[in-house]
């Protein structure tokens, strides 16, 4: 009973947390509307972020849970992409853990469905969040100027302030992995889906001219629940994330223009899945140790 109330007061202040952030970044956005404050309402609006993330970090710091931290370290002041396996809502936290305290909340790649959920939708604009429509072939074969909108749209958004240092998260398999989304996707890989390069090769063109560098996080959580109830309940024993600083091989480093090009970029892609897939497995055989550490 005590780890229950517990439990839901560590989500009380979680929800009450993300909704005085989510309503204090509404207050200041309207300052984005007018050219001359944009830039302090995207600092203000950061800001408030980066409270959030710091507090959701010492959130954290209450819940029985064991961090097994492997890699490389980054450095919470740069510019960087990072390509992350996703299965849970919990993943954010997760990366935020490894940036550490003060880092900038981190940009994702947000489908355009999200913008319908409130709050969601105000912090995504305040902060330069890119979001994808994901037009299909069909949308392209009908309409040809929609086939680089996606791009166009996250390269201006990700222009914006280039003075700020911003981190870049891209899930590359586009949605969170689930054993009917394996089995649908027909992956190769056992703990994985597909990647799909469109992803990551638009945040390098977009980032290429300030990109301070690029990280592989792989995310694994052996014998657990995965949800943001879970994780605050204390059923989530362990984490175990590996941060592999990545460099992009020579002759890859422009945007793919050619057939040739593309199908290099995606084989060196599919080449960090296959190590990925595989270090998966050794982190949920219990084959992978590292350091022990806590938000």
């Amino acid at each position: 009973m005590a780890k229950s109330m517990v439990s839901i007061l560590r989500l009380s202040l979680l929800a009450a947390a993300t909704f005085l952030g989510g309503l204090l970044i509404t207050l200041v956005s309207p300052l984005k509307l007018i050219p001359s404050t944009r830039t302090l309402s995207y600092r203000l609006a950061a800001r408030i972020a980066r409270t959030w993330g710091d507090f959701m970090r010492w959130l954290l710091t209450t819940v029985p849970m064991e961090y097994v931290v492997t890699g490389d370290e980054i450095n919470p002041k740069g510019t960087y992409l990072i390509i992350a396996n996703h299965q849970s809502w919990i993943d954010i936290m997760m990366v935020m853990v490894v940036l550490g305290k003060g880092t900038t909340l981190p940009r994702f790649f947000m489908k355009w469905e999200l913008l319908y959920v409130p709050v969601i939708n105000i912090c995504a604009w305040a902060l330069n969040f890119p979001i994808m429509r994901r037009y299909t072939q069909q949308d392209i074969r009908n309409r040809p100027d929609l086939k680089n909108r996606d791009f166009e749209h996250a390269h201006e958004v990700l222009s914006r302030n280039p003075d700020q240092a911003c981190v870049i998260v891209n899930y590359a398999e586009g949605t969170r992995f689930t054993p009917e989304k394996h089995k649908k996707n027909r992956s190769p890989y056992q703990h994985l889906l597909k990647p799909k390069v469109g992803g990551p090769q638009l945040a390098l063109d977009c980032l290429r001219d300030r990109l301070d560098g690029i990280f592989d996080i792989t995310l694994a959580y052996p014998g657990a629940q995965l949800s943001v109830w879970h994780l605050l309940a204390g059923h989530v024993p362990k984490a175990m994330i590996h941060v592999e600083r990545i460099e992009v091989p020579e002759g890859l480093e422009e945007k793919p223009e050619t057939l040739a090009e593309l199908k290099a970029f995606r084989a060196w892609i599919n080449s960090i899945w296959a190590k990925k897939d595989a270090r998966i497995d050794r982190m949920l055989n219990g084959t992978l140790e590292g350091d022990h550490t806590s938000p």
